[in-house]
């Protein structure tokens, strides 16, 4: 067996030396020599042609870096070209950066991009740069050069830009542009800003260091603005502005024309386009719409709350602190201003404001007219009612404390009613123990209710009427008011009556109701006491009593003048001839005696209030002294103090004696009669003993 294995041995190696010599005497091939490697860049230490890097989080892809290409060098450091960075379920969203080049920090946490920088989030969110840089710790990529972006309808440009992917936040930090292109009917919304942001989670867009928005040829400027955005599209549901904001012109803002304030909020309807609400704080300031014919409205106040209705008019206003409402003029009225410290207003679909509740300080200011001066007027309340085609003013209505002036007239009560078609103002209420007032420089009424129409002046007064007519002043170009010559010049008239109605054009005063008319010792009481300063005419009617302070025609101790007393149905003076006139049931009574007729006319001397004849007519009877006499007529002179009585027959007596005839003359003050019959009429006297007198 030893020997099988050992030539079997034998002969394997025969073989393998056979083999081997037969091996080495081959010829030898070429050896092709091996093709240099093209390096990336020669400072690189180790070059990488693709790279495919998946970062887990969990069990979960968190990021995925994709190149084209890898080199690292002695430092350390790796750049990547023609990269590609995957973010995973940040937040539910995932994006996607590509750039021709990125620089690697340590950890691979760090990403500076630069050549074509491209962003695009899964919301459908593209970005473009030149450069950019990517914190994996934080989140965000940086941008620091000129950017763009677009997101739907959305597109926007500036220098500088963040997008932050845990909040999901996107903002450019400088020269931001930021455009919402048309849809439909709408058109576009361009925004400039210093720095412009999207929440894109929470639906907002962030506008800062100064504003300048436009919309539907509408422009919006403040310092700062946050627009929230719809839900389901890039439409504005609200818009903030901050600080020096202001709105001008465009189209969704119905009635409102201007806005400005410190701040403003607006709120739309469901379209995006139509204002439904506007907030001002913070010297706020509105202008609304106005006619063809007039401008509109003009509202200023530091706090001021907006609704409009859904054809753009104004369904209610409310402002606060400092309130200034400016109605416009019109061909027929004037300007007018209001203050308050409140302000409430509504309006009606398809109109302007209907009505404004003004309180707490209240003016009310009326730009003087052609005929007339300026108005001011002030209470605590004012509920004022407006025309809604004009936006003009036809009634207010004051409450408490109502003060009012027009020139030189003053009035005051505690209401009033101002009604503006009809020039009229009504004033009632007591304030305190006041009652409603009117003055002027020449006359004050005290009533309990007193209505004024102010061109051409007129006034009616009811309850407790007291008026003092103070002395006119003289001015240039106006005929001054003329007082009846029975009454002084510098003193006050006052007169009391139930009622009175004043008209100033025609320059007289009517007061009924029990009036009573005084001026030192000269009274006139009456049912009705009628004054005329155009003509210096005084007339009474109804129960008159008149106590006249006329000088007397003997001399009397100083201060002493004799009252004269009549009385009549109706009593009439005119300056004009300086005649006073008592009629029906007359009675006169003062230094010429007791004087009774149906009718008794005073002649005054032309240069004071002195009696220069006096003539009576009708049923004549006169008592002096012991003395009477009767007839049809008579006349008498204080010159001479006499007496002359015609009748059928005239009859004298002086106590038991009794003259009568055609004519009677006597004098006051002698016993001289003088007794003129005729042929019809004999003159006879009859005398004797007086019979004793029964006692009174």
């Amino acid at each position: 067996m030893w020997r099988k294995r050992l030539r079997l041995g034998i002969a394997l190696f025969g073989i393998g030396v056979a083999a081997f010599i037969l091996f080495a005497m081959r010829p030898r091939e070429t050896r092709v020599p091996v093709a240099p490697i093209e390096r990336i860049d020669p400072r690189a230490t180790v070059e990488t042609r693709g790279c495919d890097v998946v970062q887990l989080k969990g069990s979960t892809q968190d990021l995925r870096v994709e190149c084209e290409s890898q080199v690292t060098y002695e430092d350390g450091h790796t750049t990547l070209l023609g990269v590609k960075l995957t973010v995973d379920n940040r937040a539910g969203r995932n994006f996607v950066v590509t750039g021709r080049e990125a620089k690697i920090g340590a950890n691979q946490s760090t990403f500076d991009m630069s050549g074509d920088v491209r962003l695009e989030a899964s919301d459908g969110l593209v970005a473009t740069a030149g450069s950019a840089s990517f914190a994996d710790t934080e989140g965000i990529v940086r941008a620091p050069g000129p950017v763009q972006f677009t997101r739907g309808r959305m597109a926007g440009a500036g220098i500088g830009f963040t997008f932050d992917q845990q909040r999901n936040t996107l903002w450019l930090l400088d020269q931001a542009v930021v455009r919402i292109a048309p849809e439909g009917g709408a058109g576009p919304m361009d925004v400039a800003a210093g720095a412009a942001g999207l929440a894109r989670g929470e639906r907002y867009l962030r506008f800062e260091r100064g504003v300048r928005m436009t919309r539907a040829g509408q422009i919006m400027e403040a310092d700062e603005s946050t627009v929230y955005l719809f839900p389901d599209r890039d439409e504005p549901d609200s818009i903030e502005l901050r600080g020096n904001s202001r709105i001008t012109g465009g189209e969704g803002m119905g009635a409102l024309r201007l806005m400005r304030a410190r701040d403003i909020n607006l709120d739309y309807a469901e379209d995006g386009r139509s204002l439904q609400q506007a907030t001002l704080a913070g010297r706020s300031a509105i202008d609304l719409a106005g006619s063809p014919s007039s401008a509109g409205q003009r509202l200023s106040g530091e706090w001021i709350d907006v609704l409009l209705q859904t054809d753009g008019s104004v369904k209610s206003l409310a402002s606060r602190e400092n309130v200034v409402v400016t109605l416009p003029a019109t061909k027929d009225a004037p300007a007018r201003t209001i203050r308050a410290q409140q302000l409430n207003g509504t309006g009606a679909p398809g109109q302007g404001l209907t009505a404004m509740t003004f309180q707490e300080g209240v003016e009310f200011r009326e730009a003087a007219a052609r005929e007339g001066a300026a108005r001011v007027a002030r209470a605590r309340r004012l509920e004022a009612r407006l025309d809604p085609a004009t936006g003009t003013l036809n009634e207010a209505r004051f409450t408490g404390g109502f003060r009012f002036e027009d020139g030189q007239l003053r009035a005051g009560s505690a209401d009033a009613m101002y009604r503006v078609a009809a020039g009229t103002l009504a004033l009632a209420g007591k304030e305190g123990n006041t009652p409603p007032t009117v003055a002027d420089e020449t006359v004050r009424i005290d009533a309990d209710s007193i209505d004024i129409t102010l061109s051409p002046r007129r006034m009616a007064a009811k309850g407790s009427v007291r008026s003092v007519l103070q002395a006119a002043k003289q001015e240039p170009g106006v005929t001054a008011a003329r007082r009846p010559g029975l009454l002084g010049e510098s003193d006050p008239v006052n007169v009391i009556a139930a009622a009175m109605t004043y008209d100033e054009q025609a320059r007289k005063g009517v007061y009924t109701g029990s009036a009573r008319l005084w001026q030192g010792s000269t009274t006139v009481q009456a049912d009705s006491i009628t004054l005329d300063e155009a003509r210096g005419d005084l007339t009474a009617s109804g129960a008159v009593v008149t106590q006249l302070a006329l000088a007397s025609d003997q001399a009397k101790p100083a201060g002493r003048t004799p009252p004269t007393i009549g009385r009549a149905g109706t009593f009439r003076y005119a300056d004009e001839g300086r005649r006073a006139v008592y009629d029906t049931a007359a009675q006169f009574n003062g230094e010429q005696g007791d004087l009774r007729a149906d009718h008794i006319e005073l002649l005054l001397a032309a240069d004071e209030n002195r009696l220069d004849r006096l003539d009576a007519r009708g049923s004549v009877e006169v008592a002096l002294d012991k003395r009477r006499a009767s007839g049809a007529a008579l006349t008498y002179r204080p010159a001479d103090q006499r007496y002359e009585i015609t009748g059928t027959p005239g009859r004298f007596i002086d106590e038991c004696n009794e003259s009568a005839g055609r004519t009677l003359t006597f004098f006051r003050s002698s016993d001289r009669v003088i007794i003129d019959g005729n042929e019809e009429v004999r003159t006879e006297t009859r005398g004797g003993k007086c019979a004793a007198r029964p006692p009174n």
